[in-house]
């Protein structure tokens, strides 16, 4: 079996495994390494053990595909052991040559939720499913159960009771136990310690607390964009790269809401991977892109695509923001990456503990995606003072 490099997390896993508990809690930070060292310990199980079963599960299957699945397709590369006649694409299973095999599912597929059972479990973000739908899993999880998760929620989360049993192996990591971390990552990590410290508990120190000073303190999630709401809408997007993702939302208006659909939200994207993406989908959108990288704008204008760079100005930050704030936010449930944003997202705190008038400059990638259509299309040449349904025609 290849070696890869091991972190404290896969250390404390194995060893909960071996002691015979049957439930592994791993509450943690931001980058801590959660999701990658249990999937490493999956894999190496797979391997030694010869017709192991798992199931690695996530609220939704577009998460746990930008997520789970791509970690778990890295090290299988990185350690020599992928087989792409080995991986059902479509039923997202893969096979080892020892029997062994791994499936991928969410939540939403009720037939799997309440089907066929496994030996080992893994629920990734399990913070993002109800206790019904860990009790439909767990009923039929014959050996083991692997929970990972951020730890902002309150005190009555159905987690909570799971670490109070004693057959669960709970505990608490942080960024500083993945020593395998860009310099950057730390330093955008604790720098919320001096921007807001409820977000410094959950995603500096592991610890659980409910995130205060929301700037969006209510949204709600909608199965799908109405049909109607698709006459008026168009993509925003803003551009990263190694720590920062890059995001590509869908924003549509309809009456006096705005519905949001994250269609995007990768890091390490070329230009070429940014236009492929934008390419595939099915309607043909007006974009509305970030003005930091104006080649690049350049380039994916020349590729045939309707972009334009958002103009900015001083305050505009806080003039999309306020705008945003008048109408009703209704995002997708397969948008988990732009809830957690959402959910996440505060205005900043002095020394003292005291509310800013000034957002925090982290869980806003998809929010300025969002931003830089309002500013364009809501704003931009029109105002401040008319509502969407005004400036965009709609007939209410």
């Amino acid at each position: 079996m290849p070696q890869g490099y091991v972190t404290k997390n896969y250390v404390r896993l194995d060893a909960a495994y071996r002691k015979g508990y049957t439930t592994a809690s791993l509450q943690g930070s931001s980058r801590s390494s959660k999701t990658y060292s249990n999937v490493q310990w999956l894999i190496h199980m797979c391997y030694d053990v010869p017709g192991t079963t798992v199931s690695i599960v996530r609220k939704t299957m577009p998460a746990l595909k930008r997520s789970v699945f791509r970690d778990f397709k890295e090290i299988m590369i990185d350690w020599g052991l992928w087989n792409d006649r080995q991986m059902n694409k479509s039923e997202f299973v893969y096979t080892f040559g020892n029997g062994s095999w791994i499936e991928f599912f969410s939540c939403e597929d009720e037939q799997k939720l309440r089907g066929s059972k496994r030996q080992i479990l893994f629920v990734n973000e399990a913070n993002e499913i109800s206790f019904l739908e860990w009790q439909q899993l767990q009923m039929r999880t014959t050996a083991f159960s692997i929970i990972d998760y951020n730890p902002s929620f309150s005190e009555e989360h159905w987690i909570n009771q799971v670490n109070l049993e004693k057959r669960t192996h709970f505990w608490i990591s942080t960024y500083k136990d993945n020593p395998f971390l860009e310099q950057k990552v730390i330093d955008e990590i604790e720098s919320l310690q001096w921007k807001n410290n409820s977000l410094w508990q959950v995603y500096g120190l592991g610890q659980r607390a409910v995130v205060e000073g929301l700037v969006f303190p209510h949204i709600e999630i909608v199965d799908r964009i109405p049909r109607e709401a698709t006459r008026h809408r168009f993509c925003g997007m803003d551009l990263g790269y190694a720590a920062d993702p890059t995001a590509i939302i869908e924003v549509c208006f309809w009456k006096d809401t705005i519905y949001l659909n994250e269609l995007c939200y990768q890091t390490h994207m070329l230009t070429s991977d940014i236009i492929r993406e934008l390419k595939e989908i099915e309607w043909e959108p007006e974009i509305i892109s970030e003005s930091a990288d104006p080649r690049m704008v350049d380039e994916i204008y020349n590729a045939g695509l309707d972009i334009k760079a958002v103009h900015k100005y001083a305050g505009s930050i806080n003039a999309g923001l306020m705008k945003m704030k008048e109408y009703k936010i209704c995002i997708t449930r397969t948008s988990s990456n732009l809830i957690k944003e959402f959910r996440n997202y505060t205005y900043r705190q002095d020394k003292e503990g005291k509310w800013l008038n000034e957002p925090i400059d982290a869980f806003n990638h998809g929010i300025d995606a969002i931003r830089y259509v309002v500013l364009e299309k809501i704003l931009g040449g029109y105002g401040s003072g008319m509502s969407a349904s005004e400036i965009l025609g709609i007939v209410g």
